[in-house]
């Protein structure tokens, strides 16, 4: 484990805020693990706890699951590119979800292109990216037909600014990435 995560930052800004208050503490809770010190673990020869896999796969899969009220739609499509991701990173079979997905990504794709968080929400890169790369991750002709290519090359072009870069949705914010 490099020495920059087994260690308190080096630099510190003084300004105490609640949020550098929560790092603080988190830190001091990670801490341990980073570092070795829990003996619970089983470490490998770098000092990383070796990966709980199963316990892993379950919580990736109840997170593909109905998710509880305090999440927000607009982070629905990247609960499901991360959970999607993390099952095909473990080995997993993400087949069993295509359907669901399918049905999932229709009712967030808008008819002027792209997809929003949730039904009836606009349209944004961020989420429509998520969208796509779940939809890749399922695999199967049926879950790439679900993207209407004529409508979401329109929206693009829309989107696309005279110096190379794109807003995020229509009217937003201009991202160069």
């Amino acid at each position: 484990m490099p020495a920059l995560y087994t260690q308190p930052q080096i630099v510190r800004d003084e300004l105490v805020t609640h949020t550098s208050l929560t790092q603080d503490e988190t830190v001091s809770t990670m801490m341990p693990n980073l570092t070795g010190g829990i003996s619970q673990f089983r470490y490998n020869q770098h000092g990383v706890p070796r990966l709980e896999r199963a316990k892993h796969v379950r919580f990736l899969r109840n997170a593909l699951g109905t998710l509880p009220s305090r999440f927000l739609d607009a982070s629905r499509p990247w609960f499901l590119y991360w959970s999607l991701a993390g099952l095909t990173l473990l080995g997993e079979d993400t087949s069993p979800y295509r359907q669901r997905l399918i049905d999932t990504a229709r009712g967030m794709q808008n008819d002027t292109g792209g997809f929003g968080g949730g039904g009836k929400q606009t349209s944004h890169l961020a989420t429509t990216y998520a969208v796509v790369l779940a939809l890749a991750l399922v695999g199967g002709e049926d879950a790439f037909e679900v993207v209407d290519r004529r409508a979401m090359w329109k929206w693009l072009c829309a989107l696309k600014q005279p110096d190379g870069g794109f807003q995020v949705c229509a009217g937003g914010e201009e991202d160069i990435r």
